[in-house]
Parts: structure tokens; C-alpha cells; sequence
């Protein structure tokens, strides 16, 4: 019974002194801070897609094309768990036949999906390059971002934090205002956010080519960039 009643005040006090907290005249400012950075790393997503007369045909043609690309994206990554194979999915393939004005059957069409990791970018020539030599549709998808990002936010924190001090300092100071301790700080991001990437879209094969346009080993730079805001009391 005691346990409960200390548990209880511990709880009553704590709340009150956040009341209390946001109770205090203060001033807020907002800080930004930004940090870029290079992507050291890659997503693909590569696609297959087989169009055979018979439905066996196309799967088999999409197997052999899978197990020749899992072949060679295994000697690129050292983690498995970089790698993801999805399901084979079929379907007829219809086209438009303008002289019968309907679509009309062409055959049976095979797809699949692998979606890994390339952990080293300057390895991203010489595995398309490798994946040049197999029938792959195209390369839907390129995610680049930086295996650092982590440390790039928590750096655009920093920054960010000490040009709201700044500010706050700068304004107070013009205004002929008191402050005091730094009350509590919010912040946009967390360090643990993965939404920093560069994308990039659809690398079709035109006779062995990528669509007109290369793949990119480096990508474009990535801003890391924190927005927060520092609540500072406002002295009597």
C-alpha cells in the first residue's frame, strides 16, 4: 500500500511540475540545421517479364532469367537478407489489333520482381554491366540513400538546435528581454528516419542498353535537414 501511495505522489508531482514548466513565460525559436551528403548505397528493383505462347513457357523463360540474376546479385551482396524474391505472377497478354478494332491474344505473360540492397555504389557499373548479359525487363527502380544517415541527422540536430539559440539570443537581446534556461526542444526528425533517398525510375533494356540513359554509381547529393523549435524561459 505504501508502494502505491509514493508511485502516486512520484506521478502528481511529475505532472505538476510540467504544468508548471509550460506555465512559465517564454520565447520559442525556430532553428534549421542542414547536413548533405554523398548516398554510398542503392535499392533495385528489377523486373522480369516473359510473353510466351504457352503459360509454361513463360515461367520457365522467367525462372531461368531469376536464377541467372540471383546468381549474379550473389556476388555482390554478403547478406542474404539484402535480397527479396517475390512470386511469380502470370496473366494472358492482350493487344489492340487495329484492323479488328479489339484486343486480340498474343500470348502468356510471366513477371517477377527482385527487389537488394547494393551496399558499395562503385560496384553499380560493373553489376549492370553483368546484368546486361540476361533477358531482365528493366530496372523499375534505384532508391540510393546513405548507410551514415543516421549520423547526418543527428548532426542537422545540432545545428539546428544551436541556430535557435542563436536566434532566440539575437532577439532577446534587441528586444531588451530577459531570458533564462532552455525550458524543452522539439524536433521534426528523428535519427532514426529513412526517408532520406534519391529515387529514380523505369531503366528499360532497348538492344541491351538502359533506356537511352545510364544507371547513375554515385546519385545525386541527399539534404539531411532538421527544423526545431527551442522554448526558453522568460525571466521576471
Amino acid at each position: 500500500m505504501k508502494k502505491l501511495v509514493l508511485i502516486v505522489l512520484f506521478t502528481t508531482s511529475f505532472v505538476f511540475g510540467q504544468v508548471e514548466q509550460n506555465n512559465k513565460p517564454k520565447v520559442s525559436s525556430i532553428g534549421l540545421g542542414t547536413v548533405t551528403a554523398f548516398p554510398n548505397a542503392a535499392e533495385l528493383t528489377i523486373l522480369f517479364r516473359h510473353v510466351k505462347p504457352t503459360l509454361r513457357e513463360a515461367i520457365n523463360d522467367n525462372q531461368k532469367t531469376s536464377d541467372e540474376v540471383l546468381k549474379i546479385i550473389k556476388g555482390f551482396v554478403k547478406d542474404t537478407l539484402d535480397v527479396k524474391t517475390s512470386l511469380i505472377a502470370t496473366d494472358k497478354s492482350m493487344v489492340w489489333d487495329n484492323k479488328l478494332k479489339r484486343e486480340v491474344f498474343v500470348g502468356f505473360v510471366s513477371t517477377q520482381k527482385i527487389i537488394f540492397t547494393l551496399r558499395d555504389l562503385k560496384k553499380m557499373q560493373d553489376f549492370t554491366e553483368d546484368l546486361l548479359k540476361t533477358k531482365f525487363n528493366k530496372i523499375e527502380r534505384i532508391s540510393y540513400f546513405n548507410t551514415n544517415a543516421e549520423k547526418y541527422i543527428k548532426k542537422a540536430e545540432e545545428l539546428a538546435i544551436l541556430d535557435a539559440i542563436e536566434t532566440t539570443k539575437r532577439l532577446c537581446n534587441v528586444s531588451g528581454i530577459k531570458y533564462g534556461k532552455i525550458i524543452y526542444v522539439e524536433t521534426s526528425k528523428s535519427p532514426n528516419d529513412k526517408s532520406n533517398r534519391e529515387e529514380t525510375y523505369e531503366f528499360e533494356t532497348y538492344g541491351k542498353g538502359m533506356g537511352g540513359r545510364g544507371v547513375s554509381s554515385s546519385g545525386e547529393l541527399i539534404k539531411y535537414s532538421v527544423e526545431v523549435k527551442v522554448y526558453t524561459e522568460i525571466l521576471e
